[in-house]
């Protein structure tokens, strides 16, 4: 994505590079847990034994929040005065895409929220490409905060979902008590150059997002073997949704084997939602980038003021755009996300880090926010 150059060097926030140390240089305190199973297509599962077992059962409800409805998976207590958590996915995938943290949290006393944006699963999905711009999916997720009646709550986003959750926080500071985002840095918005041109000369025309700019793109997804796109997707090594050519899919024989992060469940569940909705709504987010750019202009130069941790793989193609790490490294992102604390780099880990290293995104998210669950009290918010 489009980043700013990095500028002079402020203050940097603490930079790991490994697994699960602590933030606050204490001796690391292990915590045992299960890989949570959290079966994306049943309402409960047993823990296998000698595992921590999960606090609560996924339960699915229909919320109805700016004009559209919205699929939510919720887990944890039911308690309304517990912390809430609301974790926003990326493309291509689903509120599933965070079973092992829901689990996690939820096991810990948290309420956890993670609805199918806008365009996904069982939300409405909008025809026409631009009512997918970044006021909608914010408004979306502040209406559906409100229907919720959570006034405020951590969010915990990843890939498109880390781009919604840095505008929720440039736009609606005010809701959200502190944020962890994966794998995609902050993007302060750049007056001279639009988003889809700086790919287009970075990459050329076939780069996914400039390829998505094309009507009717979505159409090339049509009659694809599902369970082998989301294999070949979720595993290449070079990151996600980045590495997807449709044209070598349908050209390789080549067996997938699945590492051991993702089984056949997972993928059986995203193909046969996606065969229900398609592509178009996760591709209208690429569509609205030129549009986002122009509709953020009273936004240039503002800083995201917003507790944050983030965290990104080494072998995320996201981290090796040019100019990304020298801004995350050098002063960049400090200086526009102020309240940044904490840089946190995964060896050896790839683009859907959240399913690959479930456990160590799942201890280094729930590090971060049980700091802020020191008696801080806000009201609630009147059900609309």
């Amino acid at each position: 994505m489009a980043l700013a150059s990095a500028g002079d060097a402020l203050r940097a926030p603490s930079v790991r590079h490994g697994t699960c140390e602590n933030p606050r240089g204490t001796t690391p305190h292990l915590v045992l847990t299960r890989r949570s199973r959290l079966s994306p297509s049943t309402a409960s599962q047993r823990p296998p034994s000698g595992r921590e077992p999960m606090a609560e059962a996924v339960r699915h409800r229909q919320v109805e929040a700016n004009g559209i409805s919205m699929h939510v998976a919720e887990s944890g207590p039911a308690d309304p005065s517990a912390p809430a958590v609301l974790f926003v996915h990326g493309f291509p995938e689903l509120w599933s895409s965070w079973r092992h943290q829901m689990g996690y949290l939820a096991a810990r006393g948290y309420r956890c929220f993670a609805p199918d944006l806008r365009g996904y699963g069982g939300t409405t999905a909008p025809p026409a490409p631009t009512s997918y711009t970044v006021f909608h999916i914010v408004g979306d997720l502040v209406a559906l905060l409100d229907a919720l009646q959570l006034p405020q709550v951590f969010v915990v986003g990843h890939d498109w979902g880390a781009i919604v959750s840095w505008n929720l926080c440039l736009l609606r500071p005010d809701r959200v008590r502190a944020l962890v985002n994966l794998s995609v840095a902050f993007m302060p918005r750049r007056p001279g150059v639009k988003p889809v041109e700086y790919f287009r000369s970075g990459y050329g025309e076939d780069y996914y997002v400039c390829r998505f700019q094309k009507p009717g793109i979505e159409a090339e997804f049509t009659g694809l073997d599902l369970k082998r796109f989301f294999k070949m997707a979720l595993t290449a090594k070079t990151t996600g949704s980045s590495a997807m050519s449709l044209r070598k899919m349908r050209a390789s024989n080549k067996e997938i084997k699945l590492p051991s992060w993702l089984t056949e469940e997972d993928i059986s569940y995203l193909a046969s939602v996606y065969e229900k909705t398609g592509f178009a709504g996760g591709i209208n987010y690429y569509r609205c980038l030129d549009l986002n750019w122009e509709l953020m202009a009273p936004w240039t130069g503002a800083q995201v003021k917003v507790p944050t941790k983030f965290i990104v793989g080494d072998g995320d193609l996201a981290y090796h755009h040019p100019g990304v790490q020298n801004y995350i490294h050098k002063g960049g992102m400090k200086r526009d996300v102020p309240m940044l604390e904490e840089v946190v780099i995964i060896k050896g880990a790839g683009h859907f880090i959240q399913q690959e290293r479930a456990q160590e995104i799942s201890n280094h998210i729930y590090d971060y926010i049980k700091k802020f669950q020191s008696g801080v009290q806000v009201p609630r918010v009147s059900k609309l």
